[in-house]
């Protein structure tokens, strides 16, 4: 794992110049652009966020904070985004979502949740853990091969989630200052935490919101491919063996593991109901 050099704050500059890439929000936003420094470096740039400037021949990540930009905020992006940027152009297979893990013994297997931003990933996850299911990650879903299936690697321990999603997983208001932004919750015995890999049995993708109860539809391949090609973690999408390779690697998965698209009411009072159509559609499946 290639370590990160936080520097000192600075104000983020024009660049004078365009990037080759960017990263837009359902809502239209920027929330990462892309600019070539080198064979092998990068200036990657969250806007109002921080910089990270990545030289790949010297296994070099160095951060430049904006001045308001906490430590734990640096942290979570070079985690949730920079590392798995690095790990998929190095070969990895690394998707954004959030997983958990059910069952025991032969029967265990994990769950991802992919999808969009706001859609509800870490929530549904944090939901999951409290129902008994403990969670494996919150933001990136990190997938190693293991002979004829894909095993979810544990990430960090917590859940970063906005104030009413906390509210509702810990069944009280957090003691937070800014109900605005996501904080992180810790893994506890309400939110129990899964520190060991477990096979991949089912890839959720949640839709927008609109169904009025609790819809699950099979996808095929094809259309699973491409709604997962939408949560890589690519670094230059012009280098174009590379982007064939994860593609590949991206295909085979879509191949191997069955692939939904989940839809229910985003309501709280609902989760609990989305939880118990999902355990028993595992059982059934």
């Amino acid at each position: 794992m290639m370590a990160m050099e936080a520097h000192a704050s600075r104000q983020q500059s024009d660049l004078g110049e365009q990037p080759f890439d960017r990263w837009i929000t359902a809502d239209g936003l920027v929330a990462a652009e892309f600019y070539r420094r080198g064979p092998q470096a990068f200036l990657i740039r969250f806007p109002d966020q921080a910089d990270f400037e990545i030289a790949l021949g010297n296994s070099q990540v160095k951060a430049f904070p904006l001045p308001d930009l906490s430590s734990a905020a640096l942290d979570t992006l070079y985690r949730n985004s920079i590392l798995p940027i690095i790990a998929n152009h190095a070969g990895g297979l690394n998707l954004h979502g959030s997983a958990v893990a059910m069952g025991a013994g032969e029967g265990e297997g994990a769950l991802a949740f992919m999808g969009l931003s706001r859609r509800g990933k870490t929530t549904l996850a944090g939901a999951f853990a409290a129902a008994g299911h403990p969670f494996l990650s919150e933001d990136t879903v990190a997938l190693e091969r293991s002979g004829e299936h894909y095993l979810v690697q544990p990430m960090r321990p917590v859940l970063r989630v906005f104030h009413d999603s906390a509210h509702f997983l810990l069944g009280q208001a957090p003691d937070w200052d800014d109900e605005d932004s996501k904080s992180e919750v810790d893994a506890s015995g309400l939110l129990p935490f899964a520190d060991r890999p477990a096979p991949l049995r089912h890839i959720f993708l949640l839709g927008p919101g609109e169904a009025h109860r609790v819809v699950i539809t099979r996808l095929g391949e094809v259309e699973a491919l491409a709604q997962l090609m939408q949560q890589a973690f690519v670094l230059d999408v012009e280098d174009k063996p590379r982007l064939r390779a994860h593609f590949e690697r991206v295909a085979i998965l879509a191949a191997k593991v069955p692939c939904h698209l989940l839809d229910y009411p985003r309501r709280y009072d609902h989760l609990p109901q989305v939880i118990a159509a999902i355990e028993a559609f595992s059982v059934r499946e």
